[in-house]
């Protein structure tokens, strides 16, 4: 047996950057980090040829082809298993539609699982191309792949989208006692929002070359916002959060609506440093950096919202059980 464990992720800066027709252009730039929210998936020998998938649903089948799940299909396929397997995921929160990045952590996890399953260990740098290759390159979804590099590597790390295809990893450097300090200003809010961020994405990609100048914006405001990071200059990274979110608002008609924009102005009236939505957008969770003196005053005033307590990790994707 073989168990995974793949974190989840926060995009504070830059998203949008990240799709191809962008950064073959311009060159895209994100910050982002993973953070204690897990996807596991456990891989088990089978005494017979079939494959056995327990996921939010359960299949039982006898060929690859059989199998409904695209991207276990694919994977399966990518690293030449074909019977005798049974797959199990299991994740800590109701992860669809989150924003946190929950897709990519399973495809990296299923890779990982799959390539330690056959004897064979992968970097980080090959399961996020991997994972790529299967979301965009195979199954055509309308993403950037921001979210399998942050997941693949773990940590607060920077990530340079080359023209020439290439993704440059940076850590941002900050030490345990300034990431404890950074934790204690963040807090998540589950809109209890969830929809298909395939639908949103879909439109901000086709409107890519429309939004070029916003999507400059955007990169911008996360390479600026590199000095502040490693100051902790909360207030700065709050004024850019909320700068960054007007801008992507703009990226397709759906990112935003009215509850969330409620949200977001609950936030303004407290006091917070700043704020953003996770994700495509149009549900998931909100981010919000807050003064700890404030943050009774947020959970009163947005107290239908539950909030998710997190803490940062280090690590990106790797094994936690092998047998």
């Amino acid at each position: 047996m073989v168990m995974s464990q793949t974190p989840l992720r926060m995009s504070f800066f830059g998203g949008g950057t990240d799709f191809k027709d962008y950064y073959k252009e311009y060159g895209g730039f994100v910050i982002s980090a993973c953070i204690d929210k897990y996807i596991y998936i456990i891989i088990n020998d089978r005494n017979d040829d079939n494959i056995v998938l327990n996921y939010s649903e359960k299949e039982v089948v006898c060929k690859i082809e059989q199998i409904k799940h695209n991207i276990i299909r694919e994977a399966l396929k990518m690293v030449g298993i074909r019977n005798g397997i049974e797959i199990t995921s299991i994740s800590d929160i109701t992860a669809q539609g989150s924003g946190l990045g929950s897709s990519s952590a399973f495809t990296v996890g299923l890779l990982n699982a799959l390539y330690r399953y056959k004897g064979v260990t992968m970097s980080p740098d090959q399961l996020a191309k991997l994972a790529c290759e299967i979301e965009i390159g195979i199954l055509g979804n309308p993403i950037g792949k921001q979210d399998q590099y942050a997941v693949a590597f773990g940590g607060v790390k920077k990530y340079s989208f080359n023209k020439d295809d290439s993704v440059t990893v940076d850590d941002m450097l900050l030490d345990d006692n300034k990431l404890s300090d950074f934790n204690n200003v963040i807090m998540l809010f589950n809109t209890g929002i969830t929809r298909k961020s395939s639908e949103i994405l879909g439109e901000q990609k086709e409107q890519i070359s429309v939004n070029a100048e916003h999507l400059h914006t955007i990169k911008d405001i996360a390479k600026s916002s590199e000095q502040y990071f490693m100051s902790l200059n909360y207030r700065k990274l709050g004024d850019l959060l909320n700068i960054s979110w007007q801008n992507k608002r703009l990226l397709a008609n759906r990112i935003s609506n009215r509850e969330i924009d409620n949200i977001f102005e609950a936030g303004k009236r407290v006091g917070v440093y700043g704020g953003k939505l996770l994700g495509a957008g149009g549900g998931g969770y909100f981010l919000f950096l807050c003064p700890p003196n404030k943050q009774e005053d947020l959970k009163k005033e947005l107290g239908k919202y539950r909030i998710m307590p997190i803490r940062f990790t280090k690590f990106g994707t790797r094994i936690a059980y092998e047998n």
